[in-house]
């Protein structure tokens, strides 16, 4: 009765109250951000306050939002990549068995998960993990993290992967520029100790798992699949779900205005492997496709080129000592040593092998 302003609206003083105590025009029903100030006389002293206020919780539910941490965008965008490569044809293991297990790995070197104390615990909630699993339990453990073995809707995903116990969540954390709760926290952080996650990265996760299975399937191949629109890359955020709200800092995380490039991903996937400490990745034998012998038979195809220039590729691959597994296989502890690019190696073999035919030096053919 003491509310005599009019309404916006309808320009009535006809105010009521709702069961949080704001204001309403009983006769347009509109909503105001008043509300009423309650003096309790009722008041008991020594009594413990048990919630001061869930203001924002209410309003996340009522937006049909959720919490999520920028480890869980990352997470899905692999997820959909994987699915992605199973789809052109990727033996089901990438998904499955490595590239979840490198994922994990990955959690755990960066502090991020399976860890006593995750990184940025003091500024947001600690991991859900420390409740559910052993912490120096092994990352490979199949009760652990679970998001890429398994095909759950894109809906569930922050109820899978909570990366905030209930007891430790902070109400209304999720920072005020960006849509997911470390937005802001992730970008600040200096990327010396560990490898923060950038789009490219994602891409190094996939061709480090097809390396690991020697699956005949290029980085040259992977990127022309993403720029094709075969792997989500470019507009990954069509993926996320709605819970899942991008706005302010994850779009400058998880929206990408240009292409990925070849040196970039290569370097990122070598930075990885020697930080998750991965030990020598299989031997690449001339049976395998990303053997030399076996990709310049596909390249001189290709570029139809006589099939006879097959012999002299293979000849100068055994001359330079290029065909062993020792010079071919990945070893992330041997520094600079077995990081070759398998297709640039094939495609070099054949330039040198045509320069060598026609006595070219890049003068006289011009």
């Amino acid at each position: 009765r003491d509310f005599t302003e009019r309404c916006a609206q309808c320009s009535e003083v006809n105010w009521g109250l709702t069961d949080g105590g704001g204001f309403y025009c009983r006769s347009c029903h509109n909503v105001i951000e008043r509300t009423r100030e309650v003096v309790s006389t009722e008041f008991v002293c020594n009594s413990r306050i048990q919630t001061i206020s869930k203001g924002s919780r209410k309003k996340k539910e009522k937006d049909g939002g959720c919490e999520w941490y920028i480890c869980e965008g990352f997470q899905l965008v692999l997820q959909k990549q994987a699915e992605a490569l199973a789809a052109l044809g990727v033996s089901p293991l990438l998904k499955d068995e490595v590239l979840v297990k490198f994922w994990r790995c990955y959690l755990q070197k960066s502090k991020q998960a399976y860890c006593s104390r995750p990184a940025g615990a003091a500024a947001k909630a600690s991991s859900a993990w420390e409740s559910s699993t052993d912490v120096d339990s092994d990352p490979g453990t199949p009760s652990l993290l679970q998001l890429l073995s398994q095909s759950e809707s894109e809906g569930d995903l922050h109820s899978d992967c909570s990366f905030a116990s209930s007891a430790t969540r902070l109400s209304g954390s999720t920072s005020a520029c960006s849509g997911s709760v470390d937005g802001s926290l992730y970008l600040r952080e200096k990327p010396r100790e560990k490898l923060r996650m950038t789009m490219p990265m994602t891409l190094s996760f996939c061709y480090m798992a097809l390396l690991w299975l020697r699956e005949p399937l290029t980085l040259s191949d992977l990127l022309r699949f993403v720029v094709e629109g075969h792997i989500p890359y470019l507009n990954v955020f069509q993926h996320f779900p709605e819970k899942m709200k991008l706005c302010g800092l994850d779009l400058k995380i998880f929206c990408v205005e240009s292409w990925p490039g070849y040196e970039e991903v290569h370097s990122k996937m070598l930075e990885l492997a020697a930080f998750l400490e991965l030990p020598r990745f299989p031997d690449v034998t001339p049976s395998c496709f990303l053997h030399p012998d076996m990709l310049c038979m596909k390249y001189l195809m290709e570029a139809n080129l006589p099939d006879a220039l097959h012999t002299w590729t293979c000849l100068l691959g055994r001359k330079l000592g290029l065909g062993a597994a020792e010079a071919l296989s990945l070893q992330p502890a041997a520094g600079a040593g077995g990081r070759v690019g398998h297709d640039l190696l094939a495609a070099a073999l054949i330039v040198v092998v045509l320069k060598m035919i026609f006595l070219l030096d890049d003068h006289y053919e011009w």
